[in-house]
């Protein structure tokens, strides 16, 4: 299944992560002058690190400069899942909520680190081994033991049944295979493809703010349901574009904090806006807003489909995924109409 998706986001993604690099012919191995030019002129995807010539360019300090911004990225990553999972665990969040708050903040605050990485082709390949290192958590987290529900409060001898409780809608273990693996799935393959891309920067948010707040916010505020999706809100399909909805961190009795959600298209021209400020794109936010706006409604009404509708009813479970569906649809929609990033 797996091996599908990635075809899936491949076909998505070629023309806006520079896939078309692997039809020109490679530089010669004396050109490393003219491929660091093209280096400052252009993100890096994988598909350009196989060039030989800009293989030539990768320097040993772009290469400590990429180990250790990996590194600091990945312990944000395991501080910013262990803070929220331990909320979950110790009953002061409820799982549902600290499951969402992570969905929602891990990918684009990962993409928020990406200028602390070199120009260089090894770039997006260390960068990809920080959501590598957590779908191999995942997979330890659903492999530990024979799926089965984890009660609350209970004592296990492993260090993932805080994630699981974190992440999971029941407390089975099988869940950490399931929606999160895909959105760790889905947030590598647009790190080595999408590198400092715009389409990839509006797919991930699609798939992380937009569907995280729709469903925060549905859960509180979604009393109208759509007639054809019963389990999908008006109220959460609105914050999934605009939202400017309060969300209740805490519980009562203890201290409330309410920060205002974002949305799918606010975090995308923010992403949008730290990319041309870096000057990894020419696009600015001003001008990709009506893409983006047209974009984040139509995700929206992606993630309102079914999760196994008839149209798609022969393909496997995980394509219909809402972290599939969504950021395979926005990639795609911004391939055509963000082609000035």
């Amino acid at each position: 299944m797996a091996a599908l998706l990635l075809v899936l986001l491949l076909s998505v993604a070629a023309p806006a992560s520079g896939i078309a690099a692997l039809a020109r012919p490679a530089l010669g191995g004396h050109k490393v002058a003219a491929s660091r030019r093209r280096l400052e002129q252009q993100p890096v995807s994988l598909a350009v690190a196989f060039d030989g010539g800009v293989l030539a360019a990768i320097t040993p300090a772009a290469l400590g400069r990429d180990a250790a911004s990996a590194s600091v990225c990945a312990g944000a990553a395991w501080m910013w899942v262990a803070f929220w999972s331990k909320l979950a665990a110790d009953g002061r969040i409820q799982p549902n909520l600290s499951r969402k708050i992570i969905h929602t903040g891990s990918a684009p605050l990962f993409m928020l680190c990406w200028p602390l990485f070199s120009p260089a082709p090894s770039a997006p390949i260390l960068a990809g081994a920080v959501p590598l290192l957590q779908i191999i958590r995942l997979y330890r987290a659903g492999r530990a033991q024979p799926a089965q529900p984890t009660p609350v409060g209970a004592a296990e001898a492993d260090d993932t049944a805080d994630l699981v409780k974190a992440i999971s809608r029941s407390g089975s273990r099988s869940e950490a295979l399931g929606g999160p693996f895909l959105y760790t799935l889905v947030l590598l393959v647009a790190t080595v493809l999408g590198w400092r891309s715009p389409a990839a920067a509006v797919a991930i948010c699609q798939m992380a703010v937009g569907d995280g707040v729709a469903d925060i916010v549905g859960r509180r505020y979604g009393s109208v349901k759509w007639p054809f999706s019963p389990s999908k809100s008006v109220a959460g399909s609105a914050a999934f574009v605009a939202s400017t909805a309060e969300t209740e961190i805490e519980p009562p009795p203890a201290r409330r904090t309410k920060p205002r959600a974002a949305s799918a298209f606010s975090a995308s021209l923010g992403l949008i806006s730290l990319f041309h400020a870096f000057g990894f794109t020419a696009l600015t936010a001003a001008a990709a807003a009506p893409a983006v706006l047209l974009i984040s409604l139509l995700s929206a009404a992606v993630e309102l489909l079914p999760t196994r509708p008839a149209a798609v009813e022969l393909l496997p479970a995980e394509l219909a995924d809402d972290n599939v569906s969504v950021p395979a649809a926005a990639w795609a929609l911004s391939a055509w109409l963000l082609s000035a990033g």
